[in-house]
């Protein structure tokens, strides 16, 4: 079904205005892309509008922690002037990373997680962090030396001021950008991507996006990880999963190793020597 434009018009700003997403200021474009598919999955303007908040949910539900951002970042610049060790660093680090789900489940593993990714790797010199949510707080465990440059994406503009500001004192070579990876696939070259419990969902916004996005990047090496087991932690996802990336990567001349982490999956997908 064809729909008009003025209603496509209607339902996103009607999103932009909502007191539920108007504060995360998500890319128009994404928007757009997310109504686009669902336009084509629709047969009325009821189904349609229905399709696209549930789509739009899936897709930032996990972006709706309970995090001040701007009382963060107020906070950061006093913890800031106390000149804190690594070890108060990471502890500070930690509270913040308590508050949203992903990065909680990794803290008991956060320092074996990136030595797993440096034994198949190597240290890398440049990094992508895709659809980064708080994982750049994990910077304090990375050990990667000062020249090394680290590029975050995110779409949710209130967490990347609060990155931003965190790089800024205490890992000035780091910045942060407001991008979706979908619709804008960064094209900046960089020795490793990160990809971090995103690539399931990716998928369900839009079939076949990972193999599109892989494709994209411009980089020697994408590390993705994705849960083991389901939320409730009672079904294994490592066949499925597993399953999603040799799909994603399927005819491609590159090279895959998997390893795990805690109860994270790691693929490891060299795409060039």
């Amino acid at each position: 079904m064809i729909f008009e434009q003025s209603f496509l018009d209607s339902l996103i700003q009607a999103v932009e205005a909502s007191h539920k997403y108007r504060d995360l200021q998500i890319p128009h474009t994404t928007l757009q892309d997310i109504l686009a598919y669902e336009s084509q999955h629709s047969q009325s303007r009821k189904e349609l509008e229905a399709n696209f908040r549930k789509s739009l949910h899936n897709i930032m539900a996990p972006y709706l922690e309970d995090i001040n951002y701007p009382v963060e970042t107020a906070s950061m610049q006093e913890f800031h002037s106390q000149d804190p060790s690594l070890e108060t660093l990471k502890s500070w680090c930690q509270d913040r990373m308590r508050h949203h789900a992903s990065s909680c489940e990794r803290l008991p593993f956060l320092e074996i997680f990136y030595q797993k990714i440096y034994v198949t790797i190597g240290t890398p010199t440049s990094i992508l962090d895709l659809a980064c949510a708080l994982d750049p707080l994990g910077l304090p465990w990375m050990n990667l030396p000062p020249t090394t440059s680290f590029v975050a994406y995110d779409i949710h503009q209130p967490r990347l001021d609060f990155l931003q500001a965190f790089f800024q004192l205490f890992y000035p070579q780091a910045r942060a950008i407001q991008q979706d990876i979908l619709t804008n696939i960064p094209d900046q070259e960089a020795e490793c991507a990160f990809f971090f419990k995103e690539a399931h969902r990716l998928e369900k916004r839009r079939p076949g996006s990972n193999r599109e996005l892989f494709a994209g990047l411009n980089v020697k090496w994408l590390v993705v990880s994705l849960p083991s087991r389901d939320l409730a932690g009672h079904h294994s996802l490592e066949a499925y999963h597993t399953s999603l990336i040799q799909k994603s990567i399927e005819g491609q001349p590159w090279r895959l190793t998997t390893d795990m982490a805690g109860d994270e999956l790691l693929f490891f997908i060299q795409k060039h020597d």
